[in-house]
């Protein structure tokens, strides 16, 4: 019987969104991603003392203080290599590594706003000219079984990865190599059912601590630092 007003209201919803329009639907969906990812930055105890309004900002931030140290950037996601051409220009040790990995085939299966295949490149690789650059062409299961982590002084991850299966495979892949000290990016943190989901599951896993050190005001994209 007490549940009878809130049965009555979802139905009433569904008369509601009947009548809307598809547009709608998907801002307010979106509206309302923001607001999980807000209460979970809170739930974690990630705090920020101000917000950036752009992804090259909050990159700046950890660049200004890795740019030059001896890094090790692994990219997952490169897409057309905009993130990398960015980390080429800002890493100013010439022993540093951009390694990225991507099928350039698209994404491996559909997930939140995304379609299985989006983001295809027809398999082409980035052309950069930077000898420290190599690209790791092909799924991630297949490629970084294979893959071993060059030494390094700094590690920066850098996950746009979209999906929650591809985003846990890294992360799950490099928790030897996460440490404290190494910063990890995430370019798509407010679809919270997936990049934020494997992040949240890998610092239950590993026990691994976290402090947030950049974002934009959306919390979309978002540096974070390994403390312990």
């Amino acid at each position: 019987m007490q549940n009878r007003p809130f049965g009555y209201l979802k139905y009433l919803l569904t008369l509601v969104g009947a009548r809307l329009s598809r547009r709608f639907i998907v801002q307010f969906d979106a509206a309302v991603r923001y607001l999980r990812v807000g209460r979970w930055f809170r739930d974690h105890g990630f705090q920020l003392s101000s917000r950036v309004k752009s992804r090259e900002e909050v990159w700046d931030v950890v660049a200004e203080r890795i740019k030059s140290k001896p890094v090790l950037y692994l990219e997952f996601g490169v897409a057309s290599g905009a993130s990398t051409r960015y980390w080429s220009e800002h890493l100013k040790h010439p022993q540093s590594l951009l390694h990225g990995f991507d099928s350039f085939e698209g994404l491996p299966e559909s997930g939140g706003p995304w379609t299985k295949g989006q983001f295809n490149a027809g398999g082409a690789v980035p052309q950069i000219a930077d000898s420290r650059v190599r690209f790791f062409k092909g799924w991630f299961d297949q490629v970084l079984p294979g893959y071993s982590v060059p030494p390094h002084e700094t590690l920066v991850i850098n996950i746009d990865a979209d999906l929650y299966s591809s985003t846990i495979y890294v992360l799950r892949a490099l928790r030897a190599h996460i440490k404290p000290g190494v910063y990890i990016y995430f370019d798509e943190l407010n679809l919270i059912d997936h990049e934020a989901n494997a992040f949240d599951e890998f610092m239950r896993e590993s026990g691994r601590r976290f402090k947030a050190v950049s974002a934009d005001r959306t919390l979309t994209f978002v540096f974070f630092e390994c403390v312990g």
